[in-house]
């Protein structure tokens, strides 16, 4: 493709384009032909079922706002049936065949003929064109198009690795690996110790802040409880389902190096000493490099895929029949 310009060689749609006529050749073995794209009719009727379908699915009528995204979709979704369409993405694709063949043994029965003889009849009759599972295999096959489009453009090297990381550092709450905690806790039980809790609590907590005595030291002090008295390397997910959201929250926010107020859990109050305190890190790249690159992948489909439908929309006239309004 040296005679192509190289603005044209970067541009989405050429790779697609290019990719379709490579599958259109396989498939069929001919010449590819490129007829005018007809314009996009979203009629008034097409709009009333878009409304119906979003009041069936949500029991609520869509807002202006949505229904204007919604028309949007669709008319997207008709731009790539259509781009499909000229690429012949159906040819060869016995799913496609056997449901055009289906159809026309439905309509004329015993005298559809063989199966060559029905796919030729309800091809002419262009019942392949709003078939709504025609229809869906062809916007998959020309999104898969897309996806394969990306992937040939993808950078190599070292030039791969700086996105990646850009990619993680865009994600990073995705894969930082959470803060954990390692501490002391003195239980006083609500059951136990009933209206005296409180009273209790505080006479303790006196009781800590005089002594001299190591945290780890005092921890069999207070009642027993299930998980101990120090916990070592945890995490906030891990004190939540011991201890619950409010003490974890409560924790959380400690500082190092002294006894906390009373702070309350499902079974009574808890007096906190924390040792040490190691913050969210996160991990190299090659820890996580395959969750990464599903991630940068998936999001340079999403760009091209948008950037292949901007460039869609400047080769097609979309006309909403309602209000005879041109996206």
């Amino acid at each position: 493709m040296s005679w192509l310009p190289r603005a044209w060689l970067r541009a989405p749609a050429v790779h697609f384009l290019v990719l379709g006529a490579l599958l259109f050749a396989l498939t069929t073995r001919g010449p590819a032909p490129s007829p005018p794209r007809r314009p996009i009719v979203i009629t008034a009727a097409r709009i009333a079922e878009i409304r119906d379908d979003y009041r069936q699915t949500t029991h609520l009528a869509p807002t202006a706002a949505e229904l204007d995204a919604l028309i949007a979709r669709d008319a997207e979704e008709e731009m790539l049936f259509h781009e499909a369409q000229l690429l012949h993405l159906d040819r060869g694709d016995r799913a496609v065949e056997w449901r055009v063949i289906e159809k026309v043994r439905f309509l004329y029965g015993d005298a559809a003929g063989d199966n060559a003889e029905a796919l030729k009849r309800g091809l002419a009759l262009g019942l392949d064109r709003d078939d709504v599972v025609v229809r869906n295999a062809m916007i998959t096959k020309i999104r898969l198009l897309a996806r394969a489009a990306s992937r040939a453009d993808e950078p190599t090297g070292e030039a791969l690795e700086r996105e990646l990381v850009e990619c993680m550092q865009r994600h990073r709450s995705d894969y930082a690996q959470a803060e954990r905690l390692s501490l002391t806790q003195i239980f006083l039980s609500g059951d136990k110790r009933g209206a005296a809790l409180d009273e209790d609590a505080h006479a303790m907590l006196a009781h800590l802040r005089a002594s001299t005595t190591r945290p780890e030291a005092v921890s069999r002090l207070g009642d027993p409880f299930i998980a101990g008295g120090a916990l070592r390397s945890t995490t906030r997910t891990q004190l939540a389902k011991i201890f619950g959201d409010g003490f974890a929250t409560a924790v959380a926010g400690l500082p190092p190096g002294q006894w906390s107020e009373p702070i309350r859990s499902p079974y009574g109050l808890h007096l906190v000493w924390i040792a040490e305190r190691d913050g969210a890190t996160l991990p190299s790249l090659e820890a996580v490099r395959s969750r990464v690159l599903r991630t940068y992948r998936a999001e340079r489909r999403s760009r091209y895929l948008a950037k292949m439908i901007d460039e869609l929309r400047t080769a097609y006239e979309v006309r909403i029949e309602h209000d005879s309004q041109v996206l």
